[in-house]
């Protein structure tokens, strides 16, 4: 142990109420204490500790733990050390996976879309359908169109430009809003534990972001990598949750709708061309591309507004 990991050690026993302390991990930081594993934090940006002092206590709520900071000997929420602020929390370890647990989880994310609100964050707006214009009009520049994938690029572009455009009027008829809903720029299915029969929510120390781009993104990686069953269960309780207003609904097939899955294939194509090796194979893109037209349709179907339509994929 080093000196600033002793300086660590000792400012934990000397703050907090634990009789003994031993670590058992550095990335993250874990100690075991004599009231379970504890993951402790350590702050060096002054504005977010506060601002997820506030996102916590906004979120408290009977039905669901979240990674609240313990309060010191002296009741404050963090501990100095040198120049950073330092916090201590709960760190349980029995894994949540959506898949088997998809009725807590929508209601987690129920709650969150309730509460987890706020101004939005500032984020950089562009057009989707100028941005896959480009990219195919920079694509051709390299005059390689006559192999499998420039093919497959040059055939489904239609589509592509399509989806950006519609991903950019649900964007647009939406971007006026005093709040909108947050979730952690790092939020995952791993950011939910299980404790006591229902879920542990690590909100972690990472800046809060669109929470309708993470929450699109969460449900689409679950499809790709895990089981597409579980997305649909998970659906089916948030449709009976009422969680999923038009706004939301919009939102979220906004992010399906964009087309990234194309601009990365492109990408990997031109790479492929000048001799880079990449992992984005013709199958890995159709397996994206078909798999958000299934979520689009089953989402659409469940929560848009009778007469409301957002076209063919």
């Amino acid at each position: 142990m080093n000196n600033q990991q002793s300086l660590l050690m000792s400012a934990i026993q000397s703050n907090y109420r634990f009789k003994q302390i031993n670590r058992v991990n550095e990335q993250p930081f874990l100690i075991e204490t004599e009231r379970g594993l504890k993951k402790i934090r350590i702050w060096d940006n002054e504005a977010m500790l506060k601002l997820h002092l506030k996102w916590r206590e906004q979120l408290v709520t009977d039905r669901f733990f979240i990674d609240r900071m313990y309060v010191t000997r002296s009741g404050l929420p963090f501990v100095r050390v040198g120049h950073y602020a330092v916090t201590c929390h709960d760190a349980p370890y029995e894994v949540a996976p959506i898949a088997g647990h998809e009725g807590l989880w929508a209601d987690l994310i129920t709650h969150l879309m309730m509460r987890s609100r706020s101004t939005p964050v500032t984020e950089e707006h562009f057009s989707m359908a100028s941005h896959v214009q480009n990219v195919f009009e920079q694509a051709k520049t390299f005059q390689v169109m006559d192999h499998e994938e420039w093919k497959l690029i040059h055939s489904c572009f239609s589509s592509v430009f399509t989806r950006a455009e519609k991903a950019d009027h649900l964007r647009e008829s939406n971007k006026h809003q005093m709040k909108t809903f947050l979730l952690p720029e790092d939020f995952s299915s791993h950011s939910c534990t299980q404790l006591f029969d229902t879920l542990f929510c690590e909100l972690g120390q990472s800046q809060p972001m669109d929470g309708y781009r993470l929450l699109a993104d969460l449900l689409l990686r679950e499809a790709l990598e895990h089981e597409e069953q579980s997305v649909h269960h998970l659906l089916q309780h948030l449709s009976r949750n009422d969680a999923i207003d038009q706004r939301s609904a919009d939102l979220m097939l906004a992010q399906w709708f964009e087309p990234t899955e194309w601009v990365q294939f492109v990408y990997s194509t031109v790479q492929k061309d000048q001799g880079i090796r990449t992992d984005i194979t013709v199958q890995k893109f159709k397996h994206v591309w078909d798999q958000k037209v299934r979520l689009i349709h089953e989402f659409s179907t469940l929560f848009l507004q009778t007469g409301a339509s957002v076209g063919g994929t």
